[in-house]
């Protein structure tokens, strides 16, 4: 390979940005597997506490029971109340509110939530409710 063809990689390899590659420790979802782990989920709609239309109340994961249900935001679908969904597609993360070093620099006022990471999911694909199924689109695409 030429010098230059061998720079040019180089220099595009290091403008890609940080990526997660396979043997990198990425963090664990609230699920218990490696965030980006495609599953596929089985629940309803959690109905109690702090929850919205989108906090759906798992059941099983790739088939498997959990031993006590586990509530997860679903990121891009409303969910129907009462009706068991089965949806598929993979937890990810994101630093939610306002650190407090950066809150007292900058006499800002306290956001609702703490400083935290927030895990959700990323619906993919939807296999039931048959409405659900239908009125899926997919999530956003990256541009």
């Amino acid at each position: 390979m030429h010098r230059a063809a061998s720079l040019s990689l180089l220099v595009l390899a290091s403008c890609a940005g940080p990526r997660a590659h396979e043997g990198d420790r990425v963090p664990a979802g609230l699920l218990g597997f490696p965030i980006g782990t495609y599953l596929q989920l089985e629940g309803v709609r959690a109905e109690h506490g702090k929850v919205g239309e989108r906090t759906l109340r798992v059941e099983r994961v790739g088939g498997r029971a959990l031993p006590h249900p586990v509530g997860i935001w679903i990121e891009n679908l409303s969910l129907p109340a009462g009706e068991p969904c089965v949806l598929s597609g993979y937890e990810s993360g994101r630093w939610i509110g306002l650190p407090t070093e950066v809150r007292i620099a900058e006499h800002l006022e306290e956001h609702q939530a703490m400083w935290q990471f927030q895990r959700y999911f990323i619906a993919t694909s939807v296999q039931a409710p048959p409405a659900l199924v239908k009125s899926f689109e997919g999530p956003a695409r990256e541009r």
